[in-house]
C-alpha cells in the first residue's frame, strides 16, 4: 500500500501530492505508535525502557538528541533527576545530575504545568516567559541547541512522572525519502542553521500519545522495580532473622550466596567439560543468590541453644554438674568430720576422706576433658562407666537423703559424643532445618523464575553418593544449583572464623577437605575443579590493608 501511495506522489499535481504526503506521514506515524506500543508492553527493565523510549522518539521526530528526566524525591523535596540522554552528533558521557522542580527551567515548567512546549529556537525565547535555557552543555561541547519539543510524561492518574526533551529536529520535508535523519550529523556551526528545523506541529499530538504509553510502561517498570526491591529486602531481613538466632554464623548466608554466584559465573566462563553447554542467565544467577541467602532459613525454628552449644554439655548443665560435685566434696568433708568426732581411729577416716575427695577432683578433671568437642585417645565409654560405678558411703547424701551421683545418665550421654558437641538427637534436630526451610519457602507465592528456590535450599545437604539428607538423593536427582550450594556451604563452614566449636582452617586445608569429599563421590568433581581453578573462594576473603 505504501508503495502505491508513493507512486501517486509522482503522478499527481503538487496540491494532490501535498495531500498524499500528509496521508503517508499519518500512516507512518500510526505505524510508529503501534510499534512503540508493542515494544513498551513487553519490556520490563527500566533502563532498557528509557533507551527504547528516547530512541523511538528521536526516530519518529528526526531529533538529533534528547533527554529524559524523572521526578524523584530527594531530601524530602521533589526534583527532576537525569535518567537518560543520547545525541546522534556527539559522543559524550552524560553526568548524573538533579535540578529543582520549579518553573525556571523548560523541563521544570512542563512538569509543573503539565503542558507541552514546542520551541523554534531556545536561544531566542520570548521575554515574558518564566523559564530560560541553560547553555552550559552547549558551551562545553561546541553544540547549539535550537529547536526543542518538551513533552510531559503523565501516568494513568495524570500525575507527572517525568519530562521527555527532544532537541534539534533534522527532518526536512524537502529531503528525499532515502535520507534518514539519524544519519545527518551536526558538526560545523553552520549545520545548526542549515540542517536544523522546527519540530512539525503534527508531532505534538503524536509525542503526547507516545509519552502516555511511555509513562505507563515506566510506571509499570518502576512498580516492578519496587516490588523487586521489597522482595530483596524481605530476603535480607530473613537472613537477619536467621543470624540473630545463631550469631556465631553471622555472614555465613551472605558468603554462601556470593560464592554460589561466583561459581555459577565460573561455569558460564568454561565452554568445555560436563557443563560446557550450561549457561546461567542473569535471572538464574539472582535465583541462586536468593537460594544461597535463604538456604538456612529453617534454623529459625530450632532452639538457638543447640547452635550456641560449643561443648558437649550445655553451659547451664555443666555449671549444675560442677556445683553438684563441689557440694559432694563439701558433704564428704562434713560427713567425715562428724564421724571423726566419735571415732577412735581418726587417721584412717582422714585417709578415707582424702581418697574420696581426690576421686571427686579426678572426676571433675575428667569431665572437663571429656566436655571438649575435640577428639581424644581416651576410652570414653570405659571412663564414663567408671564414673557411674563410683560409689560413696551411705551417709554421703543430699539434703533430702538421696545418694549423690557423680554423673547422671543424661550427662553421660552428652559426654559420650565422639565428635563435635552434639548428641544424635540434637544433630537430627539441626538436620531438620532443611525441611523447615522447604516448608516455609513453599508457602511463598514466588514468581515463575524463582519457583525452584525451595527445592535448592532443601537439597543443599544432599550428596551425590546418597549419604546426605533429608532424602538421601543421588546423582542426577540433585540439581546443579543444589550441588553448587553444597560446595559453597561446606567451604565456608570450614573456613569461617566465627564458629564456637572450632577454629578457622587455612585455605589449603579447606580445599583439601573439599577435594576429598569430591574424590569420595559426595561432591560434584567438575564443580569443585571450577571452584579451585577460578579461585572462587577469593570473592569472600578479606583483602589485606
Amino acid at each position: 500500500m505504501v508503495n502505491r501511495i508513493k507512486q501517486r506522489l509522482d503522478d499527481n499535481t503538487p496540491f494532490e501530492r501535498g495531500e498524499i504526503a500528509e496521508l503517508l506521514d499519518a500512516y507512518y506515524d500510526q505505524q510508529a505508535l503501534i510499534e512503540i506500543g508493542k515494544n513498551l508492553i513487553v519490556e520490563r527493565d527500566k533502563d532498557t525502557l528509557l533507551r527504547l523510549i528516547l530512541a523511538t522518539s528521536q526516530r519518529i521526530t528526526g531529533a538529533d538528541a534528547g533527554t529524559i528526566m524523572l521526578v524523584e524525591r530527594e531530601a524530602g523535596q521533589l526534583a527532576l533527576k537525569f535518567a537518560y540522554a543520547h545525541n546522534d552528533s556527539l559522543q559524550v558521557d552524560y553526568e548524573q545530575f538533579s535540578m529543582p522542580l520549579d518553573r525556571t527551567s523548560l523541563a521544570g515548567w512542563v512538569a509543573l504545568e503539565g503542558k507541552l512546549l514546542n520551541i523554534r529556537d531556545v536561544y531566542n525565547l520570548p521575554l515574558d516567559v518564566p523559564f530560560h535555557f541553560n547553555k552550559d552543555f552547549d558551551q562545553r561541547n561546541g553544540y547549539r541547541t535550537k529547536s526543542m519539543l518538551v513533552v510531559p510524561l503523565k501516568n494513568n492518574d495524570q500525575k507527572i512522572i517525568g519530562v521527555l526533551q527532544l532537541i534539534n529536529s533534522k527532518e526536512d520535508p524537502g529531503w528525499p525519502d532515502s535520507i534518514v535523519s539519524a544519519e545527518v550529523k551536526l558538526r560545523a556551526p553552520e549545520d545548526f542553521t542549515t540542517k536544523v528545523y522546527p519540530f512539525d506541529d503534527r508531532y505534538e499530538s503524536l509525542m503526547e500519545a507516545v509519552a502516555n504509553q511511555a509513562s505507563i510502561a515506566l510506571e509499570n517498570a518502576r512498580m516492578l522495580e519496587h516490588i523487586r526491591y521489597q522482595f530483596d529486602a524481605f530476603v535480607r531481613a530473613s537472613v537477619f532473622a536467621i543470624e540473630s538466632r545463631d550469631p556465631s554464623t553471622r555472614g555465613h548466608s551472605e558468603r554462601v550466596a556470593k560464592l554460589a554466584v561466583a561459581l555459577a559465573r565460573a561455569v558460564n566462563a568454561c565452554p568445555t567439560g560436563p557443563y560446557g553447554n550450561l549457561t546461567f542467565r542473569d535471572i538464574e544467577l539472582k535465583e541462586l543468590e536468593y537460594a544461597g541467602l535463604l538456604h538456612d532459613f529453617g534454623k529459625v525454628y530450632i532452639d538457638s541453644n543447640i547452635y550456641l552449644k560449643a561443648k558437649k554439655l550445655y553451659p547451664r548443665d555443666y555449671e549444675y554438674l560442677m556445683l553438684r560435685l563441689s557440694y559432694l566434696r563439701r558433704t564428704i568433708e562434713l560427713g567425715y568430720k562428724e564421724l571423726a568426732e566419735q571415732a577412735k581411729h581418726k587417721s584412717a577416716l582422714k585417709s578415707e576422706q582424702s581418697i574420696l575427695q581426690a576421686t571427686v577432683m579426678e572426676a571433675m578433671q575428667l569431665i572437663n576433658l571429656l566436655n571438649e568437642p575435640t577428639s581424644t585417645d581416651i576410652d570414653i565409654d570405659r571412663e564414663i562407666e567408671r564414673l557411674k560405678q563410683t560409689s560413696f558411703p551411705d551417709f554421703i547424701t543430699d539434703e533430702e537423703g538421696r545418694i549423690i551421683e557423680l554423673i547422671t545418665e543424661k550427662e553421660a550421654e552428652s559426654l559420650r559424643i565422639r565428635r563435635g558437641s552434639l548428641t544424635d538427637e540434637e544433630r537430627q534436630t539441626i538436620q531438620n532445618h532443611v525441611v523447615y526451610s522447604w516448608e516455609f519457602l513453599t508457602k511463598i507465592p514466588w514468581p515463575d523464575e524463582f519457583l525452584r528456590i525451595p527445592d535448592y535450599c532443601k537439597d543443599h545437604h544432599e550428596m551425590l553418593d546418597g549419604s546426605g539428607y533429608p532424602d538421601g538423593k543421588t546423582g542426577d536427582q540433585i540439581a546443579v544449583q543444589s550441588r553448587i550450594l553444597s560446595i559453597c556451604d561446606i567451604y565456608d563452614a570450614l573456613s569461617a572464623s566465627d564458629r564456637p566449636y572450632k577454629k578457622a582452617l587455612p585455605r589449603a586445608v579447606c580445599m583439601d577437605i573439599v577435594q576429598q569429599e569430591a574424590d569420595s563421590g559426595k561432591l560434584d568433581k567438575e564443580l569443585v575443579r571450577l571452584f579451585m581453578a577460578a579461585e572462587v573462594y577469593t570473592c569472600c576473603e578479606q583483602k589485606a590493608n
